[in-house]
């Protein structure tokens, strides 16, 4: 017995599908860069928030000690939850000047002049959005 097929019955016309793919495209185009900002801003705010919590942790073990600390692994243990997981982001992040650094460091460095954290050279004050 052979089933008889509906003369009603219809699919995509490859006109459609063109249509289709190029608004696609259009949308792709539109939120690729918005998302690839988003990532940045998300790495500058963790930088931002590691650095701060890194510099309140210097602050805590000068008064207690009365030295600067030489290493953040042992030195700010005392002070930081994980401090063995605590590493910047893989990727671009904002700097104040308006400029994106590519972050390739794998840990945060102390300046033991200055007692303050490092992030590839630059400072708690360096990261951020420029304001208009």
């Amino acid at each position: 017995m052979r089933k008889k097929f509906l003369k009603d019955e219809r699919g995509f016309t490859l006109l459609e599908m063109m249509i289709v793919i190029v608004i696609l495209g259009i949308l792709a185009t539109l939120a690729i860069p918005k998302f690839s900002n988003s990532v940045t801003l998300a790495n500058t705010a963790k930088i931002q928030a590691d650095l701060q919590t890194l510099n309140t942790a210097i602050a805590m073990h000068l008064s207690t000690h009365g030295r600067n600390p030489q290493n953040i692994k042992t030195d700010l243990a005392e002070y930081i939850d994980d401090v063995d997981n605590l590493k910047p982001p893989q990727g671009e992040s904002y700097l104040r000047t308006g400029d994106k650094l590519k972050i390739t460091a794998e840990t945060y460095e102390l300046d033991t002049v200055n007692a303050t954290a490092l992030c590839q050279g630059h400072a708690l004050k360096d990261f951020g959005t420029v304001k208009k």
